[in-house]
């Protein structure tokens, strides 16, 4: 806490990149984070307004309409800025060259407040047999962040957890004793089958995050 409280005096804002396919739950995570219901607004990189005719954060299959350099704030907490890397899932050579010459770029700022602090990689678990793309791959094999830390937000967890309570059911296991042991159980699926795969990579994250809802399985 007192850590939190110190890093909160010195910067006036933290600045995010957020990096994942559509449909990765990246709004809902920001908004969690920000504690808003509300659509973020858009800011050029001189901090004038911008008001796009779709949602900033929502699937989208025009790419290259997006700029990476547009700054996302919600109304409600300024405390976060973040920057949005749309269309990153196709993979393109093109596109991953954009985003490292957008950490570059912000590495080399001199004022702290336009630094980039962090980067959070979204990735949904709610496909199994589709979970890790090779575009989400080849990033942490070859994208080399320097010093700003990436941390890999596994989203829609309850997936895996709704999978392995389905296998203890069949296995015999009565309601509560497959709700109960089902996290535990998806997580050592997804650390053996899953996790491992980006660990391995040359860039690997420095930490990981696995959101679940407190739905209960049915």
């Amino acid at each position: 806490m007192e850590e939190a409280i110190e890093l909160r005096s010195k910067y006036k804002h933290f600045r995010v990149l957020v990096m994942g396919r559509a449909n990765a739950g990246k709004t809902t995570v920001l908004q969690a984070v920000c504690g808003s219901t509300e659509a973020p607004e858009v800011y050029d990189r001189q901090g004038r307004r911008i008001r796009p005719k779709e949602s900033v954060l929502s699937p989208t299959s025009r790419r290259g309409l997006h700029n990476i350099d547009n700054e996302l704030r919600f109304p409600g907490n300024r405390g976060f800025v973040f920057h949005d890397s749309r269309g990153f899932e196709a993979g393109a050579t093109e596109e991953l060259e954009k985003v490292r010459a957008f950490i570059d770029g912000r590495a080399a700022e001199r004022s702290v407040d336009r630094q980039l602090h962090a980067i959070w990689f979204c990735i949904p678990t709610d496909n199994d047999a589709r979970m890790l793309t090779t575009a989400e791959l080849d990033f942490f094999e070859r994208c080399d962040t320097g010093k700003v830390p990436v941390i890999a937000i596994f989203t829609k967890f309850d997936s895996l957890d709704s999978m392995a309570f389905q296998e203890l059911r069949a296995e015999g296991a009565s309601f509560l004793e497959a709700q109960e042991r089902a996290p535990r159980r998806a997580d050592e699926y997804f650390e053996r089958v899953h996790l491992s795969r980006i660990l391995q990579q040359k860039y690997r994250p420095v930490n990981e995050l696995r959101v679940r809802s407190t739905l209960p399985h049915q």
